[in-house]
């Protein structure tokens, strides 16, 4: 017998939904997986996060519609308190996908091993273990996790996927240009660090082009930083918004390298990732969670950092190869997923009957 499509699934986006000049990695993760899954015959859709702030209509909506998976962003109340208890079978068709740490993390740094389960994972159906620092995120829950990356703090969660996200929304390029400007990501280090950032490339005459996380307070503050720099006759392009999708060539166009210094635990770095696919070489800071795939050249410390960068090595650092997974893939692999919550749940027969 044929397998059963997956769906109908539901996946939770920010108010501003995708009109938004902030639009950042979670917009375009799910824009591109939504997208994926409907050309491969799933039914998905988004809930703005107003619309799921009721936990209840969210619930009921689920019932009526015959929901199979429900994919809430990380900071949704589905995940705060006893509400796993309150709403049984919507939790049950819920999948949390890990786009940051900050339910572990408040600073968004890297989330420490459990000494509990870095060395042995947690299996479905044992108990809550004291001791483990994910406890007050229900990692013994009915909802289904899905991380980026395989790393020690993930293993506190038995019922767990590591699907990677995609680049190939922008095409396989080869911009990188050795005499070119460097193209500067600012928001995700401290304002005096951004600072420290500009006055040592700007004052060495290091052409940049500067973006920013702009969800960010620090991000927010860099622009400012950015405007004083300008006016003191810098060369600094200033990218204040841009869209990705058609705008991949005025933001790495004939980049001599892309410089990331980030202090957050990068689950996955969609910038970087859009880097490496048009061929321009990525520098960051230390491990940053899934920035070391990324990146050609990465420092402990941003002084160091720095160094490297002014010394040159944009002309001499080539790009990590690009992944090899597609948006396809990633779409086929939460298919998978929204099957089984269906499958899990008892639903299956609905479907079929």
């Amino acid at each position: 017998m044929a397998e059963p499509p997956a769906g109908p699934a539901l996946f939770e986006i920010y108010d501003e939904g995708f009109d938004s000049p902030s639009w950042g990695g979670v917009e375009t993760a799910l824009w591109h997986l939504v997208r994926s899954l409907r050309e491969a015959g799933v039914a998905a859709d988004f809930y703005r996060a107003s619309e799921g702030a009721d936990l209840d209509v969210l619930a009921a909506r689920m019932e009526r519609d015959r929901v199979d998976a429900v994919f809430p962003l990380v900071e949704s109340e589905l995940f705060e308190g006893a509400q796993s208890k309150r709403l049984p079978e919507l939790h049950d068709r819920t999948v949390r996908i890990w786009h940051d740490v900050s339910r572990l993390s408040e600073d968004l740094s890297a989330p420490p091993p459990c000494p509990v389960h870095a060395v042995a994972p947690a299996v479905p159906g044992a108990p809550g273990a004291a001791g483990c620092p994910a406890q007050d995120t229900h990692p013994d829950g009915p909802m289904h996790e899905v991380f980026l990356l395989d790393l020690p703090w993930t293993r506190c969660f038995p019922d767990r996927s590591v699907i990677p996200w995609a680049a190939d929304h922008v095409p396989a390029q080869n911009l990188h240009d050795p005499s070119g400007p460097v193209v500067l990501q600012l928001g995700k280090i401290d304002t005096a660090d951004a600072e420290r950032c500009l006055r040592r490339l700007a004052g060495a005459g290091v052409p940049l082009r500067v973006l920013f996380a702009t969800w960010s307070r620090r991000g927010r503050e860099a622009r400012e930083l950015v405007r004083a720099h300008q006016g003191a006759g810098r060369q600094i392009e200033v990218l204040d918004a841009y869209d990705i999708r058609t705008d991949w060539d005025r933001v790495f166009g004939g980049a001599a390298l892309f410089l990331l210094p980030s202090v957050f635990h990068e689950t996955f770095n969609f910038a970087a990732a859009e880097a490496v696919q048009l061929g321009v070489p990525v520098a960051t800071l230390g491990e940053g969670g899934n920035l070391p795939r990324f990146a050609s050249l990465r420092a402990q410390t941003l002084d160091a950092l720095l160094d490297r960068v002014v010394a040159g090595a944009g002309r001499t650092l080539a790009a990590k190869p690009r992944l090899t997974t597609g948006w396809r893939d990633v779409a086929a692999r939460y298919a998978e997923i929204i099957r089984s919550r269906r499958v899990q749940t008892g639903r299956e027969e609905q479907h079929d009957g």
